[in-house]
């Protein structure tokens, strides 16, 4: 069996050819050019804001062809800001339900009930099922020692590999993608799993890597401002902002809104509620740790919406 030093491999030196390679072996997505682009309509308090982004298939290239394959599935459209942090909203992982939203909102028991009701889990893992997403993490038991590849892709773990640098990135000058505002970052749960698993950086490389830095699904953060606690080291930062007129007044009209309804307070602007979360995890090793594991959402009363997300280019 090969063995990596994780932090050794420089993804982010593949070419625009090579990720073309690694794209089509891996799995069906559209491969043009190195900066796709995508447009995010939000909806706040009855206005609709269309933000542009420039995605970096050439830095990123698994995590931004899984955030296409999702998109092109309609799998955002519809869904909600769920946890509205002071640097990041967190979305990717609940539908709204206007109706279910108003009735359960000023409740924090029964916006539980919410989020429990409107996962997307079930649909995300049914996605990889139907072949609707490539592959990139896989169990030891997809590994052939022999052939040093993957042998059994039947045997995945329905996650994303982690494309950040306390995982399989290596620093390296001039790298554009920072943690700055404005920016998509893919978003996982921390686990306490020992569990390992092989991921696929490129056609011809397999590596042994902690499931924990590899468990990414469809969650991901908008970063609201100019710093903050989930940077590039630990979650993979994948696009950034085309434009920023139209992301500015998005923010500058949630800010507005708290100021006017709330008094500025911003707590008076959610309700935190405890929600389990990772329900479908069936690798880790640490199943009542990481199965339903408790976190805390801060889910906006008046809710921030996903119209859609679309690709724009390929």
């Amino acid at each position: 069996m090969k063995h990596f030093k994780l932090r050794k491999i420089l993804i982010c030196a593949v070419s625009a050819a090579v990720v073309t390679s690694a794209c089509v072996s891996l799995g069906a997505c559209n491969i043009e050019t190195a900066h796709p682009e995508a447009e995010i309509t939000y909806e706040f308090n009855g206005e609709t804001y269309a933000v542009k982004y420039t995605l970096y298939r050439d830095l990123r290239p698994h995590t931004v062809r899984h955030f296409i394959e999702l998109a092109n599935e309609g799998f955002y459209d519809g869904t909600i800001v769920h946890d509205f942090d002071s640097s990041d909203w967190f979305t990717g992982g609940y539908s709204y339900d206007s109706e279910d939203y108003t009735a359960k909102k000023d409740n924090a028991g029964q916006m539980a009930e919410y989020f429990e009701a409107h996962a997307k889990e079930d649909a995300y893992v049914k996605l990889y099922a139907d072949g609707k997403l490539s592959k990139t993490v896989f169990k030891e038991s997809a590994y052939n020692d022999v052939t040093e590849k993957i042998e059994n892709a039947n045997e995945y773990v329905p996650a994303l590999m982690g494309e950040f640098y306390n995982n399989i990135h290596q620093e390296f000058d001039n790298d554009p993608l920072n943690a700055e505002i404005g920016c998509l970052k893919t978003y996982y749960y921390d686990k306490t799993t020992t569990n390992k698993v092989f991921v696929t950086p490129t056609s011809d490389q397999t590596i042994r890597a902690d499931y924990s830095n590899n468990c990414t699904t469809s969650l991901f953060a908008v970063q609201t401002s100019s710093s903050s606690s989930y940077s590039r080291s630990d979650y993979c930062v994948f696009a950034r902002l085309s434009s920023t007129d139209a992301f500015y007044d998005l923010t500058d009209a949630v800010n507005d809104y708290i100021t006017n309804e709330h008094g500025g307070t911003r707590s008076n602007f959610y309700n935190e509620t405890t929600v389990h979360v990772d329900n479908n995890d069936n690798y880790s090793d640490k199943a009542e740790a990481d199965k339903g594991k408790e976190v805390k959402f801060k889910a906006p009363k008046t809710p921030i919406i996903i119209k859609t997300v679309k690709i724009t280019k390929y």
